[in-house]
């Protein structure tokens, strides 16, 4: 069973694809079975998402989802400030980060736990810039890391 903050996130997941897919609010609330103040939260962030994307590309018209401010990705406002306090200014900035082997993770910083790193995660993934595992062979460097420069040699 899912807590009620991953709940949340399932269900704005959901709403998300739907209304790529062209539902309307109405039909997002029936399918996912969602009370008026729910598919409200949903529809604020959203609609805050697509009106950041639309001023990024009016600033910037060659912008991609790695030149999104943090301050305005489509994640709760106490987890945008602590990752501005962190250091991280835009999306890709976070993703950069992740793809670092010697970045400790997300859930070690302070103020960001381990659903709060999922969520940071489901958006990069959203925007294609989580960064692709290596399969085994990341795997096996993460284990032995005397392994990491034979493959590049």
């Amino acid at each position: 069973m899912l807590s009620q903050a991953e709940q949340a996130a399932y269900n704005l997941e959901q709403a998300r694809q739907l209304r790529v897919a062209g539902c309307s609010y109405r039909e997002i609330r029936q399918t996912l079975s969602l009370t008026a103040s729910q598919l409200s939260r949903i529809r604020r962030i959203l609609s805050r998402s697509k009106a950041a994307q639309t001023r990024l590309h009016n600033i910037n018209p060659d912008a991609t989802a790695r030149d999104m401010p943090i301050m305005q990705a489509g994640l709760p406002v106490g987890l945008r400030q602590t990752l501005k306090k962190a250091g991280f200014h835009t999306l890709g900035d976070v993703a950069d980060s992740l793809a670092d082997p010697h970045f400790a993770g997300l859930e070690n910083l302070p103020g960001i736990g381990p659903h709060r790193a999922q969520l940071i995660k489901r958006l990069l993934e959203l925007s294609d810039l989580l960064p692709e595992q290596g399969g085994l062979q990341s795997a096996i460097e993460a284990l032995f890391p005397e392994f990491q420069y034979s493959a590049s040699l």
